[in-house]
């Protein structure tokens, strides 16, 4: 499995790279949307890279993390396995550094990040857009590494549909979606969904590499045009999450088990061997609850203006034990409010004004951690006003550009810490769009991105027993920097891109365990300056039959790699093709990750054997200390997933998927997740060295059925 990484590279890219190019095919060029809601088709400037249901359908996936990983810049990472936790980062920022929007509002922080993103609903999901960079983003607020926005479907037909998905080792999901027209002006969409994940433990020694999952979730949303020049719509979601980790049992925990695991808890204290202790002390819950309500309204005021009115709110209930022996739940709340008016000055400017305000108040409990340890509590209260104006300039047929200048006042209140952040931002955003020919075009986007951090779950999630303190004083920043060159014709296209990102004032946790003292939460004084780079190429070899490739590499400056909870992607080819063959269609995608130096990420203080004083004092503890160090460096691997899908008939459709096809994983490759991580003078147990796939070879088949 150690291949040269460039090696595999070429040999899969050159066969399509030497096809003859003529004409470029539209079905498989990323698409591009407007930032106006006036929906005047010529201003549409900004670039997006958009994720249709089709994709996600392929994937199997269950929730919004899934359905968005190994897309294009992004990458997915799982950041513990016995919680479960997941972050979504875009061009190699941190997750936080993502804003996650639903049409159009910012209903997610970090806070919700963690956990609430496995509660997103998926049915009801008309596109995943992404943008790459603070640029890209224009007028979204923060976007220090961009922002995915989630479109839920318009309501224009009478529709149903269900999809049930079942796989060998018994995880399943099932979903159902109807539309009604309830008459001319008015339509109606309801959706639910309940998925299940099961547990692995590949190794046998009784610690699950990946938790139990189960998933449920609802989505109404009813659409109504007042007249002519004024619509409504309404949205409310519920989704849940249900986790159970670390063990292969289905138990819960009733409360806090106070002891944690030791190194008796192992056979020869090594966590490759079989575990002993009582399961308790490994198993992690978490539970949360979330609900979402949102309203837009639109007023088209004359052929060259119109207003949009946007109320939106979130409340999700988190209930957690982990197995570090504490408990920590929390209610968040958030509201976000935006009002934008659009105005086309002339045949070649689109002025865009607007007014948005976002509250977010989170209150944490914990018997373990508060009442009985006396800790200082991460509740919190974070307030944001901003305004911004945008000029979306046609300068001529070969020329476009569209300049955003945001200001912002943002203030962020620890409440039990006694420490408040007031600082205001100036954002100024570009987006420029070049037409060289008709065949190729060149974007350049440039932009300030910025944030205010927010709580523990930054802080190493609560992992330094001894609480910890905040010194920040600054908002994050970053300048971000994007260019692209694409070329289409009717039967192929390719892109090459750059983003370069300068990042300032990062928030990080300072571990103080060697004193005895708390995690001290701060910024950094260094920048970091961070680059990814990436070269695609499609074509369509036969009306039937479509390939394409994507190269990708990241750069990430060594102060930045310890600071990140897990290792990061840094070179990732992807391809993929699609034939359709008379009723059947066939898909099949490829993933290669390059190899890595974990200990630049802080995997050196992993380790499979707990060493006791008497180890260290042996004279051959020198030959025996390297041996029980986890791997430090991870090899090259790919993996191949393939997707058949039949026509039975004009309604119903199956649905037959293998995923990672050659059955690959970290843990077979004899390095698994679960660690001794050397915290100070102390071991603890932890699921977090990760650096591969931990779920393995899948058989699925699926139905579908529209009606």
């Amino acid at each position: 499995m150690k291949i040269p990484f460039l090696l595999v590279s070429l040999l899969i890219a050159l066969p399509v790279l030497a096809q003859e190019t003529t004409d470029l095919v539209p079905e498989i060029v990323v698409s591009e949307k407007s930032e106006s809601d006036l929906r005047l088709k010529k201003y549409e400037i900004n670039r997006v890279e958009t994720l249709r249901p089709k994709a996600i359908e392929k994937k199997q996936a269950q929730t919004f993390a899934q359905a968005i990983d190994n897309e294009k810049g992004i990458d997915t990472q799982t950041s513990c396995a016995f919680c479960g936790a997941k972050r979504v980062t875009i061009n190699g920022l941190k997750g936080e550094h993502t804003t996650i929007l639903i049409d159009g509002l910012p209903l997610h922080s970090t806070v919700s990040g963690f956990y609430g993103v496995e509660a997103i609903p998926l049915g009801g999901v008309d596109s995943i857009d992404i943008y790459r960079g603070a640029g890209a983003a224009l007028t979204v607020p923060e976007s220090i590494g961009g922002a995915i926005n989630i479109v839920t479907r318009e309501i224009v037909a009478n529709e149903r549909e269900f999809d049930l998905s079942l796989a060998h080792d018994g995880q399943k999901n099932v979903s159902a979606l109807a539309t009604r027209k309830l008459s001319e002006n008015t339509g109606l969409l309801f959706g639910v969904q309940y998925g299940e994940m099961i547990p692995l433990d590949l190794d046998k020694n009784g610690v699950a590499e990946l938790p139990r999952q189960t998933t449920a979730s609802a989505l109404a949303k009813v659409s109504h045009r007042l007249n002519e020049t004024d619509e409504i719509s309404f949205r409310v979601s519920y989704g849940r999450l249900k986790t159970i980790g670390g063990t292969m049992t289905k138990t819960e925990l009733d409360g806090v088990v106070p002891a944690v695991a030791r190194f008796d808890d192992f056979q020869d204290r090594d966590v490759r061997k079989k575990f002993i202790g009582d399961g308790r002390k490994i198993t992690d819950n978490v539970k949360l609850d979330r609900f979402e309500v949102a309203a837009i309204y639109r007023r088209q005021l004359n052929e060259d203006s119109s207003l949009k009115l946007s109320l939106g709110g979130a409340s999700q209930d988190q209930r957690a034990i982990y197995s570090h022996g504490y408990d920590y739940d929390n209610l968040d709340r958030l509201w976000v409010a935006l009002a934008e008016y659009q105005r086309a000055l002339n045949d070649s400017h689109l002025l865009t004004l607007g007014l948005d305000s976002k509250n977010q108040d989170m209150d944490s409990t914990s018997d373990s951690l508060y009442r009985q340890r006396g800790l200082a509590q991460d509740d919190l209260r974070y307030r944001s006003l901003g305004g911004f104006v945008q000029d979306t300039w046609l300068i001529d047929d070969a020329n476009e550009l569209s300049m955003v200048l945001r200001v912002d006042q943002i203030k962020t209140s620890w409440l039990d810490l006694d420490k408040t952040l007031d600082r205001s931002v100036i954002a100024p955003r570009i987006f420029y769009k070049h037409t060289h020919d008709e065949v190729l075009t060149s974007r350049l986007g440039l932009g300030i991105g910025y944030r205010s951090p927010l709580t523990l779950f930054e802080s190493m999630h609560g992992t330094d027993h001894e609480g910890f303190l905040i010194e920040i004083d600054r908002l994050e920043t970053a300048q971000s920097f994007t260019y692209s060159l694409a070329g289409q014709r009717i039967d192929d296209f390719f892109e090459a891109g750059v983003h370069v990102t300068r990042l300032e004032d990062m928030a990080y946790g300072v571990d103080q365990a060697l004193i005895a003292a708390p995690t001290l939460f701060r910024n950094v004084d260094e920048a970091y300056t961070l680059s990814a780079y990436d070269l695609s190429y499609g074509r369509r070899l036969t009306p039937h039959w479509t390939l394409e490739g994507i190269l990708e590499i990241f750069d990430f400056p060594a102060g930045y790699k310890e600071k990140l909870p897990v290792a990061a992607v840094e070179k990732r080819l992807s391809f993929t093709s699609d034939l359709e063959w008379g009723a059947w269609t066939l898909s099949q995608r490829l993933n290669v990750v390059g190899e890595r130096d974990l200990s630049a990420y802080g995997y050196d203080d992993h380790y499979n054997i707990i060493f006791l004083d008497e180890d260290v004092s042996s004279p051959t503890f020198e030959e025996i200390f390297p041996e029980s160090q986890k791997r430090q460096k991870s090899p090259t691997y790919f993996t191949l997933d393939l997707t058949f899908n039949r026509t039975l008939t004009e309604s119903l459709s199956l649905g037959l998927s293998v995923l990672n096809v050659f059955d690959y994983t970290q843990t077979g490759a004899g390095d698994s997740p679960t660690t001794w991580h050397l915290h100070g003078k102390e071991y603890h147990l932890d699921n977090f060295h990760i650096w591969g796939p931990l779920r393995g070879r899948q058989f699925f088949v699926s139905l579908k059925g529209l009606f």
